[in-house]
């Protein structure tokens, strides 16, 4: 499936909350991307959490082990992001009536 025109790819808008766009720019401020303007790609960490989400939604089972757990106060942060980012959509889509915003 391509959503690419004859003309190269094209952009769509999405809504999404503050704290959604708020926890997009903190993953991306720890380096989630690396390479240069217009040869970005996921980390080779973050690629295989990536694959392993896919094997997970393709009906597939992961096992992930955390081999050093990092700075736990980022982790806390971008946990606590998360739950914030699932609440505020959550919080919107059922104010409206309708799916509006990704939840997370």
């Amino acid at each position: 499936m391509s959503y690419e025109s004859r003309l190269g790819p094209s952009l769509v808008g999405y809504n999404l909350t503050h704290s959604g766009y708020e926890y997009v720019q903190r993953i991306l401020d720890l380096g989630m991307l690396e390479g240069e303007l217009g040869h970005m790609k996921p980390t080779p960490a973050v690629a295989e959490i990536i694959k392993a989400l896919h094997t997970v939604l393709a009906g597939g089972e992961v096992k992930i082990e955390t081999v050093h757990r990092g700075n736990p106060d980022i982790v806390n942060e971008l946990q606590e992001r998360t739950e914030q980012m699932q609440y505020d959509a959550n919080t919107i889509n059922e104010k409206s009536g309708f799916y509006v915003t990704l939840t997370s």
